[in-house]
């Protein structure tokens, strides 16, 4: 058995052995606020199975907030089954999910590998792929989110399968239908449709931002149309993405929203509601434009970091994260081992950052809530925390990035390009 297979099994065996022995576990994890939020949570899927299976209307009570396809498909699942079995055939559905985004991770890694040689001239070498393999499956974040059942699973999948459509398969409408079936199962990334569209005109000799908006507005109109149709109202608009907008549900989670808009007076609510929404992609345009890779002129820039920076901006400014967010991101990052990585400066005090963030949040929320010996300043000082982590990755990747730009442009030696110091003017 090949390294690659052993990290697959055993990544496996962990998903689907683990929930099955404990069927409590899910619904325990999807009880966490850092695992699970009321955008994805495993427990408001199975309310809206019983809405579906009563002839009660799926937003009904404002409980569920999963798009209408989700909910009919896995119901099928929850229906036809008995409710042992179900579960056992949903902890199966998603260890094949996330073993399916380790092959699709795989793909990229050897994509942008053999891409960057062919444009550097140099043979660039990365990470073997059961190195890439285990970076996803064995990341902590990653096996908490799939052993909770979130619906953020299907989200990532979607989104690393709207890559490789585009990168590896070279099918640019697989890949906007991808992206627009995310969008439709969950709103922010809609907001990765720019750096998208920059990835792929560098991966094309034609211009096709008018091809993909013209295929992602019509992929989103058939989904929401059908929807329309099969839920015979509206209500799954407000309920699924105007709620992630208006933020209508104050609850604690990782972000940066929840306090706010606890301690705001009224009156200022909608200006910052906005604003706070203005922000989320507002910067994701100049990330874009100053990574965007032209294909004629000498090799700086990369489109695909790009893409990868936008989802950690994206992450850190949503409404409702989690650590299944930062969880993917920080499992994509070995990717760029030879060319972002060995020019980051900030890697060990981002890790400890995060280190302290994952040990504190649990302990502080126990001791606002449960004993009530603290208050939600100490939960919001490791919300804060947890946003500089994304502040930091983005900052030392950026920075990594022109450095390097920099030692190719100027064609330095491994040697000296070590020794280097650059500032910013």
């Amino acid at each position: 058995m090949s390294k690659l297979m052993q990290v697959l099994v055993v990544g496996g065996i962990i998903r689907f052995v683990l929930p099955t022995l404990i069927p409590q576990l899910p619904f325990k994890l999807a009880s966490t606020i850092e695992v699970s939020t009321l955008i994805n949570s495993f427990k408001s899927l199975q309310e809206a199975f019983f809405y579906l299976q009563n002839n009660i209307d799926l937003y009904d009570g404002g409980v569920n907030h999963h798009a209408p396809f989700l909910v009919i498909l896995l119901n099928m699942v929850d229906e036809h089954l008995p409710k042992t079995m179900s579960l056992i055939v949903f902890n199966l559905i998603y260890t094949v999910i996330d073993i399916g985004i380790t092959m699709k991770l795989i793909q990229l890694n050897r994509w942008y590998n053999e891409y960057n040689s062919k444009r550097l001239g140099v043979k660039v070498v990365g990470f073997n792929d059961d190195l890439i393999a285990s970076f996803y499956l064995f990341n902590p974040l990653i096996i908490l989110t799939n052993l909770s059942h979130s619906t953020l699973i299907f989200l990532l999948f979607l989104i690393i399968e709207s890559l490789v459509q585009l990168l590896v398969e070279e099918n640019l409408a697989r890949s906007i239908i991808s992206l627009a079936v995310a969008s439709y199962l969950s709103f922010s990334p809609i907001y990765l449709l720019i750096p998208l569209i920059a990835l792929a005109q560098t991966q094309s000799s034609k211009n096709v931002f008018y091809r993909s908006i013209a295929i992602f507005i019509l992929s989103i109109g058939v989904l929401l149309g059908s929807s329309i149709l099969i839920t015979g109202n509206t209500k799954f608009i407000s309920q699924c993405y105007l709620s992630v907008m208006s933020f209508n549900k104050i609850s604690p989670n990782l972000g940066l929203w929840w306090y706010l808009f606890t301690e705001m007076f009224e009156f200022f609510t909608p200006f910052y509601i906005g604003i706070f929404n203005i922000y989320s992609f507002i910067y994701i345009i100049p990330i874009t434009l100053r990574l965007y890779q032209h294909p004629h002129e000498k090799p700086i820039g990369d489109s695909f970091l790009a893409f990868v920076l936008s989802w950690i901006w994206i992450c850190f400014t949503k409404s409702y994260p989690t650590i299944g967010d930062l969880g993917f991101i920080l499992s994509l990052l070995p990717i760029f081992k030879s060319t972002v990585i060995p020019h980051c400066k900030f890697m060990l005090v981002t890790g400890l950052t995060l280190l302290v963030c994952l040990l504190l949040s649990p302990i502080f929320y126990y001791c606002w809530i449960v004993l009530g010996n603290g208050n939600s300043n100490f939960f919001y000082s490791i919300n804060l925390i947890w946003g500089v982590v994304h502040v930091l990755l983005m900052m030392d990747l950026l920075w990594a990035r022109l450095s390097y730009d920099y030692i190719q442009v100027n064609q330095i030696p491994e040697l000296e390009s070590k020794k280097l110091r650059l500032t910013q003017i």
